[in-house]
Parts: C-alpha cells; structure tokens; sequence
C-alpha cells in the first residue's frame, strides 16, 4: 500500500472530531504521524476501538489508551443563549462550523454538525457553553457521521485559504500602490517620504481630538452598562409581557435615563466661564418638576402601602418622569455632574437591576436549584452593594429620597431579604403544576413567619 493510501484508510478510522488531543491539528495529519510511525494509541475521542482497527490495518500490537484523562464519550457543545454576548470567538474556533451566529448576536450550536472537540469552550469570555454527554442511539449516530465531520472541515479549510490569499493579494495591491505613489513623489521631487507624512498626519489627528477625563471615562462605561441592561430587560419584556417586568423595564428607563444625563453633562461641562441660565426655561422647569412630584405623590398615597402589580408599573412610570424632570431642571440650573459617591450608588442600582433581570429569567425557563442558587447569591451581593454604596454617598437627592424608601437599618433590610426569598419561593411553587404538596405548605409556613418577623421588627 502506497503512502497515501495508507494515510486514506488510517484517516477513515478515526472518528474526525478534530478536537487536537492527540497533539496534532486534526485527526488527517494524526493519520500522517501514523503512518510515518507514531504511536496509535492517541486519541482520546476514538478509544479502544480506533486503536484496535488501526492495529489490525498496520498488523501491529495493540495498545492501552494514552491520555491522562482517559477516552472521551461521544459528546456535543451546548451554548446558554441567554448568556451569550456574540463575541463570535468560539465561532472562529469551532474546526467545522458548527456554530452559527454573528457579531453581538446570540450564537448556537447545530446538533447534527457538532463533533464535541470542546474547541469553542476555552475561548468564550463569559463561560456560557456546555459540554454535555450524548446517550444512545444519539452516540452511536455521531460517530457515524464521520465522513460528514470530515468534509466540513476540510471545506472550512478551503474556505479559510481563500480569504487568506485575498487578503494577501489586498495586501500586495496597496502596497505597489504605494510604491507607485512613492516612485511618482520621487520623480517630480515631491518633498519626502510618504508613509512618514502619514505618520504625522496621524499624530495631527490625535493631537486635535480631546482626550476624556477619567471621570468621563467612568461615566461613558456606566453609560453603556445602563443601555445593556435596558436592552436585555425590554428583550425578556417583549417576550413574556409579565407585569413585574413592565415595572423593571421602567426602572431600568430610570437608570439609563440618569447614567446617560450624566455622562451628556460631563461630556458638555465648559472649561471656564460662569453658566448662563435661561430664566424663563428655569422657570418652566422648575413648574414641570413640581407637578410630576404632586402626580407621583398622590398616586402613591391613593395605592396605599401595597400597591398591585399594574400600580407598581403606573408607580415606576410617574418616578421615571420624576427623574427626567428633576434632569432638565438641573440643567436648567447648570447643575454640576455627580459626584463620585452618587456615581458609585448608580452603578450599584444598574447592577442591581441587572442582577433581577438574570435571576427573573432563569425561574422564567425553569432552571434548577443548581442553577439558581449562584444567581440568588449574586442578587444578595448587588443589594449589599448598593446599601454600602448608599451608606457611603451620605445622602441621596432628594427626588431619590422620594423614589428609594429603603431604610438605613440592617436588621431591617435582612428581614425584606428574606420576606422577598420566601415570597418568590412560594410563587415559583405555585406556578408548577405537579409542585410537592409537603414543600408548598413549607414555603407558605416561611412566608408567613418572614412577614410576622418583619411585622415585629418594625
């Protein structure tokens, strides 16, 4: 059997995952190592019977598996698309674009193209894929389609000389572009070099643009922070329309709309001179922010201490407006940015947010305990956070007094922790339909004595 062959029919037993852990790029130049008398026994994915085949292919001794962490079941990647940021890095990893997606969009796998090679999980920034194990006949299916696994990566291959040799082209036009533009320079005497001349005309650029000040640097990340959290949050909104989400979507509105003022009054801050104000915008301002106060004021009093669902969006929506009028009257007044304890108490309430967002949505698709309790954890730290950073700015606005009535006390806000845990318990029980008799009345017996505690305490 001539040497080509030989690689052929070594290649056509092992199961293609590709996946590198035999120490070469791709189970066809294992095969090449192979047949220039490498060992056999390499390959994890194929196992005792791809060494036993190609034992009886070369007539050689059958070995025992090397690889430390012993053979690797069939086995397909999963990608929590909830978690994704589409960073498109596990896309450029995968051997046999398996994975479709496209920048800052969410990602999946195709299960019937996927051969579990685990390529694409170190590269992901927020560990949000799963290798999970494939039960028969699903296993005994993947390693069927080997010739298929095949194919793909070989046109992936292909594919990834093309755009290499464009490229290479591209790069090889401008620079006898270049060059001709150079050799034309020389030859009318035209002063100098260019590729110096475009240096300095850079260096020009960056000279002319103003840098930003770290405080705008600070504020244009919580900005964007804010924006995100907005986005997933309308996203979670438009797909179920639940009420609680309507009053997040709305809080969150809140945020964005202050993290976004902030970063607009640093970025127009003057460098010198005094402000002019505008009296009769003031004016104007100061009337719009009084009637929003009185609006949101009343109908706080007309819902009483527990207001329902659809009161508590109508409550959100009113300190939304609260927000944004208090916004324009302070630009009105050429109201300085915030300080740096207030910017802290922000970004402490987007994360916030945010951390309800995630815990919301995974009790919406039914995720285990397992699952849930790292989440309800993080939503514990972020409102720890944001009470240190209360604690810590001293003392809010006082459109924020009137929208966050959070007392100072500890003891207190353990006892709302664990009324808010238990309340949310209680509904995800009675949510299922074939919920435990016995762990329903449990929960119910620890919403009613979190509320005797609160009750007591307070």
């Amino acid at each position: 059997m001539n040497p080509a062959s030989l690689i052929r029919s070594i290649d056509a037993l092992l199961p293609q995952t590709q996946c590198g852990k035999c120490g070469h790029p791709g189970c066809k130049p294992y095969a090449e190592g192979i047949a220039q008398g490498e060992a056999i026994n390499k390959c994890p994915p194929g196992g005792a019977p791809t060494i036993q085949a190609i034992a009886e292919l070369l007539h050689v001794p059958i070995l025992p598996l090397d690889a430390p962490n012993g053979p690797v079941p069939p086995q397909i990647a999963f990608i929590r698309e909830a978690e994704c940021i589409g960073c498109t890095k596990c896309i450029q990893a995968c051997p046999v674009d398996a994975i479709v997606g496209a920048a800052k969009q969410m990602h999946t796998v195709i299960t019937d193209e996927c051969t579990g090679c685990e390529l694409c999980v170190v590269p992901c920034p927020v560990d949000c894929i799963d290798i999970l194990p494939l039960a028969e006949p699903a296993a005994t299916a993947q390693r069927q389609r080997a010739d298929q696994f095949r194919t793909r990566f070989e046109f992936r291959n292909a594919r990834l000389a093309r755009d290499e040799a464009r490229r290479q082209a591209e790069r090889e036009a401008r620079a006898a572009r270049a060059a001709r533009a150079a050799q034309a320079q020389q030859s009318t005497a035209a002063p100098a070099d260019a590729v110096q001349a475009a240096i300095e005309r850079v260096k020009a650029q960056k000279a002319a643009t103003p840098s930003l000040s770290e405080q705008q640097k600070r504020l244009k990340i919580e900005a964007a922070m804010a924006q995100v959290a907005l986005k997933k949050a309308e996203a979670q909104f438009d797909t179920y329309g639940t009420s609680d989400l309507k009053a997040q979507v709305a809080e969150l509105h809140v945020a964005n709309d202050k993290a976004q003022a902030a970063f607009k009054a640093a970025m127009d801050v003057p460098a010198e001179g005094p402000v002019v104000v505008d009296e009769a915008a003031l004016k104007q301002a100061k009337i719009a922010a009084a009637m929003s106060r009185a609006q949101l004021s009343k109908a706080e009093k007309a819902f009483g201490d527990a207001p329902t669902a659809e009161q508590q969006a109508q409550l959100a929506e009113l300190r939304a407006a609260v927000e944004q009028a208090q916004q324009r009257l302070d630009a009105a007044q050429g109201a300085p940015s915030a300080s740096e304890g207030m910017a802290r108490l922000k970004q402490a309430k987007i994360a916030l947010a945010s951390r309800r967002a995630e815990l919301k949505s995974a009790e919406q698709r039914g995720a285990d305990e397992a699952e849930l309790a790292p989440l309800r954890q993080a939503l514990a730290d972020a409102e720890q956070a944001l009470h240190a950073a209360e604690d810590a700015s001293g003392k809010e606005p006082p459109n924020l007094q009137r929208i966050e009535k959070r007392p100072v006390d500890p003891a207190t806000r353990a006892l709302k922790t664990e009324l808010a845990y238990a309340r949310a318990e209680v509904s995800k029980l009675e949510r299922q339909a074939d919920a435990d008799p016995a762990a329903l009345a449990q929960a119910r017996e620890r919403l009613a004595t979190a509320e005797r505690a609160l009750a007591e305490h307070a």
